[in-house]
């Protein structure tokens, strides 16, 4: 009886001991149930894993997805392939969690919720460090600027084409909502003015005010005009900060129609 008794210790101790060693491993190594991309803000993106699994702010993460292949006629899967599709790195380190950086993801991808691993491999490393080289503006202006026009222009260094584009946006919108406003206010004298009045005053009134709206429409329009021009000069030309530079080939230009509305002019020498 004391043979079985010990027999079936030694039984349990040998099924129980390897469960206890794994788990001690992964407890210790702090990621077994965690590494994720648990928020997204923009470029910022916060992660599960913190000062308790030793992440350090600097740490470069990649960020992993699965390739699935599956049979194309049973749609068994014969094979699950983790691979990085981008790379983070952290800023700023809680007990928990940290805030991390994007620095690269695949096009249309979603970071949420995908697995993250610490890069420790040299290649790999030296990999993302090319990838950002080619790929991302350190220390440019951001292209959110270029929703003001001349902003961009501005900062990039080209600076009187940008006071130029601001000044002339500025004062295009403010002479169109002048003149309609004034416009408005001799449509007003025109539908109070009294019975009985000669043809000549009726025609006075109504002709300044029509003039008025439509010079407040040709300023509205050169103002859209600018608008589009410093999008173009920006996305398309390129002004320095890495783009295609096709100034010598492209002229972009604003001119008069014959009723006096302006009209954008982009000219293509082959």
């Amino acid at each position: 009886m004391f043979a079985k008794c010990v027999l079936g210790l030694l039984l349990a101790a040998s099924i129980y001991w390897p469960m206890a060693a794994n788990a001690q491993s992964l407890s210790s190594n702090g990621m077994a149930d965690k590494g994720l991309i648990i928020r997204v803000m923009d470029r910022l993106l916060f992660i599960d894993v913190g000062r308790q699994e030793g992440v350090q702010a600097g740490d470069i993460f990649d960020i992993v997805d699965s390739e699935v292949v599956t049979h194309p006629l049973s749609g068994d899967t014969l094979s699950i392939t983790p691979r990085s599709v981008g790379a983070l790195q952290v800023r700023q380190v809680y007990p928990k969690m940290a805030l991390a950086e994007l620095m690269h993801i695949q096009a249309a991808r979603d970071p949420m919720l995908m697995r993250i691993e610490p890069i420790e491999n040299s290649e790999r490393l030296l990999e993302v460090e090319q990838f950002l080289k080619r790929n991302m503006i350190s220390d440019g202006p951001s292209l959110k600027s270029a929703w003001l026009p001349g902003v961009y222009q501005y900062k990039t260094g080209s600076t009187w084409k940008g006071l130029g584009l601001l000044g002339l946006e500025l004062a295009a919108l403010g002479g169109g909502i002048a003149f309609r406003m004034s416009s408005d206010e001799w449509f007003e004298t025109y539908s109070k003015l009294s019975p009985g009045l000669s043809p000549d005053r009726y025609d006075y009134y109504f002709n300044g005010a029509s003039d008025r709206r439509a010079m407040s429409n040709r300023l509205f329009w050169l103002a859209g005009a600018l608008y589009a021009y410093n999008l173009i000069d920006v996305l398309w030309m390129g002004n320095d900060s890495g783009g295609p530079n096709l100034s010598r080939k492209i002229s972009i230009g604003v001119k008069s129609r014959g009723n006096g509305a302006p009209l954008l002019q982009l000219t293509r020498r082959f």
